[in-house]
């Protein structure tokens, strides 16, 4: 028998009955490598011209702007100079610190630089000259100040800074000409003439000195806040450790700027190394808050939603707690369960749930 498979139209063939697959080769025609010349790239040229170019037209445009704030309206050096040598002469009477003194040789040497601008079509140019040799002489008199003071520590309490209070300005600068006060922004600008500082909850933020007036720090942070035995709002980190000894504990917030010292249950809150506030509940802390403005805000015993935080703390006195919380723009005062809210550093309420707050509604 014939036993030949059995082609079908489809090109299969059976053998049996079983399907037989033709075996189809597969054949692959290998194309000739084609060899191309490669060029170098030009991206890193072209990167490394750019950068070349922006670093020409930062450096440019950077001494542009140094030139331009060095430069001084001839119109304004006289009366900038006047300005800032009255503020160097009126430091000088109260000067103790060698920041201080050191602040006050800054205006001596800015005052001279100032009178050396006048131009000579002033009117005031032979005035001009005649100060330069004074201010000169008492430059060298606040240098030398500067010197012998670095080795004797005093309290700086006759300068503000950024983080300043508003009270300590008011009580250095006297009342400003114009007041905004923005307190969905947390913001006001105190206006003295063409200069301004700005604050936010009630500190020193920033501050443009048009005017060459302003008895303000040239270095950050401001003044120390130390009276004596007890340590205050705005002390130094050292200051706490002088008075109050080593912390039971200390917890660090690498998220920020923020410190925790713990003296048993009581805690002292620091944010770039200065009190921002704390809580006795330990009744161990040798904190004194003490008013910086006299006490002529307003009279009696009593405060009312209207009173400034000054006459508070001279009213309540020192507070067994406060919270500041920037981020609300807010500051509280506790005196036990009680408590004083400040928004933007004035009184946004109070709760007088231990009847101790002397508080008169109108």
């Amino acid at each position: 028998m014939d036993r030949r498979p059995e082609s079908s139209r489809n090109g299969k063939s059976e053998l049996n009955g079983k399907v037989i697959y033709p075996i189809v080769e597969v054949r692959r025609v290998v194309q000739p490598r084609v060899y191309t010349r490669r060029h170098p790239s030009l991206l890193p040229l072209v990167f490394l011209c750019s950068m070349i170019g922006l670093g020409i037209v930062l450096f440019v445009n950077g001494t542009r702007q140094l030139e331009t704030s060095e430069q001084v309206p001839r119109s304004e050096a006289f009366r900038w100079a006047v300005n800032r040598a009255m503020s160097a002469a009126e430091l000088t009477q109260t000067a103790q610190s060698a920041k201080e003194w050191q602040q006050v040789a800054n205006w001596w040497q800015e005052a001279v630089k100032l009178m050396q601008a006048v131009p000579k079509s002033d009117a005031n140019h032979a005035v001009a000259l005649a100060k330069i040799t004074e201010y000169q002489t008492n430059l060298a008199y606040a240098q030398n100040r500067s010197a012998a003071a670095a080795d004797q520590p005093a309290a700086t309490k006759n300068l503000w800074g950024i983080g300043s209070r508003r009270a300590m300005v008011l009580k250095l600068q006297g009342p400003p000409t114009e007041v905004d006060r923005y307190d969905s922004m947390c913001k006001e600008i105190l206006h003295y003439g063409k200069s301004r500082i700005e604050l936010s909850n009630g500190m020193v933020t920033q501050y443009e000195d048009f005017d060459r007036k302003f008895k303000v720090s040239e270095t950050e942070p401001p003044p120390s806040a130390r009276s004596g035995s007890a340590w205050n709002l705005g002390s130094t980190k050292e200051d706490v450790f002088q008075i109050q000894g080593t912390p039971t504990r200390i917890v660090n917030y690498d998220y920020s700027d923020r410190e925790t010292l713990y003296y048993g249950s009581s805690t002292v809150e620091l944010t770039k190394q200065r009190v921002t506030g704390y809580s006795n509940e330990g009744g161990n802390l040798r904190v004194r808050i003490v008013p910086i403005l006299s006490g002529n805000e307003g009279a009696g015993n009593v405060w009312t939603l209207d009173s400034s935080r000054e006459e508070i703390l001279r009213v309540q006195g020192t507070p067994t707690q406060v919270l500041l919380d920037n981020s609300a723009c807010s500051e509280t005062f506790y005196y036990g369960s009680s408590s004083i809210n400040f928004k933007n550093g004035f009184v946004a309420g109070y709760d007088n749930l231990d009847r101790n707050l002397r508080v008169k509604t109108r």
